[in-house]
């Protein structure tokens, strides 16, 4: 009895034994994150200073270290009291690393080179971070949800080989509680989609998406046309310069995908903001830019204008400046006066007005515009007449770079028409390309196809008559000089004057005969 007593106790004492040397070791592993194990013997250690803030936090940049401060002898170390810089870790020993090194005072955290299949973002490790930072690597997919009210202020993953679907599944939404966001670096992935859910609040946001050329241009367009309340953007994007995006342009039956810089886009907000003001009011033309042109004073964008199919009488007015091309088709306008009296105009080069009720060119002589155009289109108007003197040496000067389409058109077709007209059309057809779609009204037929003896009726007068007069005239002169002869050899043979030349009265100047 006093044997299995006796082994009782020493297997009490055997485990309080172990219990003392194993319990804090235990409670460190468990509770990590939270506090450290407290040593009764010895004073508690005071609480650490706050970090001082970061200042490039406040430039646009997240905690971010270079490759040389990469830790030699393990995978993650502290650069800072609040601070843990990572290299070269995979999904197991990241998170082996980060439960040795991150302390509940750590807001910010770099990881430099990971190959991770799934980074879950909702792991209570990233918690307290204000600036998390994965960068160069391999991200398989980002997974969870940042809890809510997360403090992360600056999320930095670029350069990991991302895509959208990889970004923003479907099911999940990672981001959807970083409401303390203000620096989203995204750059040099493969993005294809906007993540407009990120900007969507009233906040101010700094995002730098460079590197992902084939991001809708009509995402970054809704993100800068998002104001706030002061009507100053909400998005303000970082390497402007070097952020492109996808173009979409849709042609006859194909579509295409041009990169064009996000300036751009700027380039067309503003361009909105003139094309409101055009009158008449409430028209809702569209603006659009045409290209860019190098001029003395620096790159100018030229800006095309299309206010087709707006029920117009009239030809719009206060057109955005340097305005190039001009499409009003398909209205009910009927003058082209303010071509000439409008100093909007004076930069046009293309003019658009088919389908219109115009019914002369004659309001442009003299403009700028006859002076300048490269394009005029006034095909299927009401055109009665073309004033070529209008166009005078415009073909001779520039050849074939310059364009007039008159197709469509139904004009009064006579004998100027065949003169004047016809001619400077055949001379004239490689700038007019539809010129044989011109047609005569009434009689029908092409003007450039009319026959003088179709058109050329004049009224007959006495000069139609004069070389049967002439004619008649050298018949009795012939007659005359032969009748005389005729007298002349009857007297000289006979003697005697024939009649009627012996019944004439003597004259006095027979002398000259005798």
């Amino acid at each position: 009895m006093k044997s299995r007593l006796c082994f009782v106790d020493m297997a009490l004492w055997c485990l309080a034994a172990y219990l003392a040397c194993h319990v804090p070791c235990i409670e460190m592993r468990v509770d990590d994150l939270e506090q450290p194990a407290v040593k009764y013997n010895e004073p508690p250690a005071p609480p650490p200073a706050p970090a001082p803030p970061r200042p490039e936090l406040k430039h646009g940049k997240c905690y971010h270290m270079p490759r040389e401060r990469c830790p030699t002898t393990a995978k993650c170390a502290r650069t800072d009291p609040a601070s843990v810089f990572c290299c070269d870790v995979d999904s197991f020993r990241l998170k082996e690393a980060l439960a040795i090194v991150m302390m509940p005072n750590t807001t910010n955290l770099h990881v430099l080179n990971a190959s991770i299949e799934e980074l879950d973002v909702s792991q209570a490790v990233f918690r307290r971070l204000a600036s998390m930072a994965f960068t160069d690597g391999n991200i398989g997919k980002i997974v969870g949800q940042f809890p809510k009210y997360s403090p992360i202020a600056c999320l930095n993953i670029s350069n990991n080989n991302l895509t959208t679907a990889k970004l923003q599944p479907s099911i999940q939404r990672p981001f959807a509680y970083l409401f303390n966001l203000t620096v989203l670096d995204a750059s040099a992935n493969n993005l294809t989609e906007f993540p407009l859910s990120l900007v969507q609040s009233n906040r101010k946001i700094s995002v730098d998406l460079s590197g992902n050329n084939y991001l809708p241009c009509k995402h970054f367009q809704k993100a800068m046309e998002a104001n706030n309340n002061n009507n100053s953007s909400l998005v303000t994007f970082l390497n402007y310069k070097e952020t492109y995006c996808a173009l979409d342009l849709v042609f006859n039956w194909f579509k295409d995908v041009r990169i064009v810089q996000i300036d751009h886009l700027r380039i067309q907000t503003e361009l909105n903001i003139s094309c409101r003001n055009i009158t008449p009011a409430g028209i809702n033309c569209t603006c659009v830019p045409e290209r860019l042109e190098l001029l003395s004073a620096g790159v100018t964008n030229l800006v095309a204008v299309d206010c087709s199919r707006r029920r117009l009488t009239q030809l719009p007015a206060n057109l955005p400046p340097n305005t190039v091309k001009l499409n009003v088709s398909y209205n009910n306008i009927t003058s082209l006066q303010a071509v000439s009296d409008d100093s909007t105009y004076d930069h046009l080069r293309q003019l658009i007005v088919d389908y219109n009720d115009i019914d002369n060119i004659v309001e442009l002589e003299g403009s700028k515009f006859i002076d300048n155009f490269m394009y005029f289109s006034i095909s299927h108007n009401k055109l009665k007449t073309i004033h070529t003197y209008v166009l005078s040496n415009k073909f001779d000067t520039t050849g074939i770079f310059t364009a007039f389409s008159i197709g469509g058109n139904y004009i009064h077709c006579d004998c100027n028409t065949e003169k004047v007209l016809k001619p400077w059309l055949l001379e004239n057809f490689r700038n007019i390309p539809d010129y044989r779609a011109l047609q005569c009204a009434g009689r029908g037929g092409p003007v450039a196809e009319l026959r003088e003896a179709d058109v050329c009726h004049a009224p007959r007068d006495w000069t139609d008559y004069i070389y049967y007069i002439i004619a008649l005239e050298a018949l009795v002169l012939a007659l005359l000089v032969a009748k005389v002869s005729y007298d002349y050899w009857v007297f000289k043979s006979a003697g005697y004057l024939p009649w009627p030349a012996n019944k004439m009265p003597r004259l006095p100047c027979d002398w000259l005969c005798e």
